[in-house]
């Protein structure tokens, strides 16, 4: 009688587990291939955001030109970019969290304002409009950043590194697109003297002549620039694209009812929507680490602390590697200028490389390793740098490449990284970019008084420290974050016990229905 005891009560426990699995799996799920059809438009998202973002490039000399002034002027004028990082910054923290059902509208609007405002920059009267031009086109494209990451997580969530660091990778394919249409609408100038004479008489020529030196140095434009042409196409692509995410977010308006519990009385969902609180979050919990590290407050400070310093050290390690790899390669080893924008083009090839190939590597290898390997790998290539690249072109030539390929996947990763270990909110990510942005203004800030005071040879100096620097905190993060592990699995627990209470208040009203029927009868 005892065993028999024990078989139903081990029965009876496997029959409410069983239900306890049922509700759970009752919460819908979006299938793998509406999973990967979304995370391309993303993609594509990063590939506008190249588009607009590095037309100003190949169209700088054009917009000197048109706005009558000089390089400095120009150069302040698209710093506006940067300035506009921070406001986009707060505020696309908050409206992702606070209105998280709404990512993909945030992502049209965003892209709509976009449009706008590269239409009219070469229109621009002057540098202040200029500046506010790129003002916007920084703050929404902080706001982009934001609420397209944080889409692609709540998507794959511990299976996101692969997709963020294919995400990321758009960015250097608009980039690269930016050429083949802007190249045919720039000024073809030269610099000749008053009576010289185009060999072709049948090119139209546009000769200005300085009114400071009249008679010496004239510059000639054999065909004037059009660039509004460049920046219209531009414009077009990046507005079109917008409407893809105006569907979505009409799409998407059912499936996220059905998740939130609001049809048919799915108390799954409700309970489990409760036991997140992530609608209903005040701005005091929105701001506070231990929101997003399950009530660890200092775990989640630890984390954060190290984020900051890591993201600071990535994005200014890879503002220096763009703007000195070309400048290097001409003041310390004498390329000629031919060379120079063929090593510059070959580094943003292999980086592109990289994050192609680390985002396969990362459907196999954990995230935690993966970190380790890129910083690791960029320290040895860093060395090797430092050591051999000072004063042959043949080592600057090969390691640079290496270089690209460790260094292009370090910020997707760690965005996934961080996803694994924490729940990364719009606040969270605003966090990761501020960083960014105080790190490119540092590491530029430092570069250039090296550089300019103390010799080229500096540049691979300092990207040996970034390198170590980076390697240190990957460390560092991965004994941290060892401490709790996957937050997936806090979810899950949290989750099973919601579900729980679903079960358990329907059974009890079960067993009332049943008492009072026996009762009346």
């Amino acid at each position: 009688m005892k065993s028999l005891a024990l078989v139903e009560n081990s029965t009876g426990h496997n029959t409410e587990q069983n239900d306890v699995n049922a509700l759970a799996e009752e919460k819908p799920q979006k299938t793998t291939c509406e999973k990967v059809i979304e995370t391309g438009f993303l993609v594509a998202t990063w590939l506008a955001l190249g588009l607009y973002l590095e037309i100003f490039g190949p169209t700088l000399i054009d917009l000197k030109i048109k706005l009558n002034t000089d390089y400095e002027k120009v150069a302040v004028a698209v710093s506006g970019r940067s300035f506009g990082l921070f406001p986009g910054c707060v505020i696309g923290g908050y409206l992702v969290d606070k209105f998280g059902k709404y990512c993909h509208l945030m992502l049209a609007v965003c892209l709509d304002i976009a449009a706008v405002a590269t239409v009219v920059i070469p229109w621009s009267a002057n540098v202040e409009l200029l500046w506010f031009l790129c003002f916007v086109g920084g703050f929404v494209e902080s706001v982009i950043n934001i609420a397209g990451q944080r889409l692609i997580l709540k998507l794959w969530l511990e299976k996101a590194a692969t997709p963020m660091i294919l995400l990321h990778s758009g960015y250097g394919f608009g980039s690269f697109i930016i050429p083949l249409y802007t190249n045919p609408f720039l000024a073809v100038k030269r610099e000749d003297s008053v009576n010289a004479t185009l060999p072709d008489s049948n090119i139209t020529v546009s000769s200005t002549q300085s009114s400071l030196m009249p008679n010496t140095t004239v510059s000639e434009y054999i065909n004037e620039s059009r660039i509004e042409y460049s920046y219209a196409i531009s414009a077009a692509l990046v507005a079109l694209h917008s409407f893809s995410f105006y569907v979505y977010q009409v799409r998407e308006k059912r499936y996220q009812r059905l998740c939130s519990g609001d049809d048919d009385g799915d108390d799954v969902s409700k309970h489990l929507k409760k036991s997140s609180g992530s609608d209903d979050r005040t701005f005091l919990q929105m701001i506070n680490p231990g929101t997003c590290s399950g009530g660890r407050i200092w775990y989640g400070i630890q984390i954060f602390a190290l984020l900051f310093f890591f993201f600071a050290n990535a994005n200014g390690g890879e503002r220096i590697l763009g703007g000195f790899i070309r400048s290097f390669s001409v003041d310390q080893l004498e390329f000629s200028n031919s060379d120079a924008s063929y090593i510059n083009t070959s580094f943003w090839i292999s980086f592109a490389v990289g994050r192609i190939s680390f985002s396969v590597a990362a459907k196999w290898i954990s995230v935690r390793i993966l970190i380790l390997i890129e910083t690791g790998g960029l320290t040895v290539v860093a060395i090797l740098l430092a050591i051999f690249a000072n004063d042959s072109s043949l080592s600057y030539w090969i390691l640079i490449q290496f270089l690209g390929i460790f260094e292009a996947p370090l910020w997707p990763s760690l965005v996934a990284w961080t996803d694994y270990h924490l729940e990364l909110t719009g606040m969270g990510m605003m966090f990761i970019l501020l960083g960014g942005s105080v790190g490119g203004i540092g590491h530029l800030s430092l570069i250039g008084y090296l550089y300019e005071h103390v010799g080229a040879y500096t540049f691979l100096y300092q990207v040996l420290g970034y390198a170590i620097f980076a390697f240190m905190i990957a460390i560092l993060l991965d004994i941290v974050g060892a401490q709790h592990g996957s937050r997936f699995s806090w979810n899950k627990h949290e989750d099973n016990k919601a579900v729980e209470m679903v079960y358990v208040e329907k059974k009890m009203i079960d067993d009332t229905d049943e008492n009072g029927a026996d009762g009346s009868t």
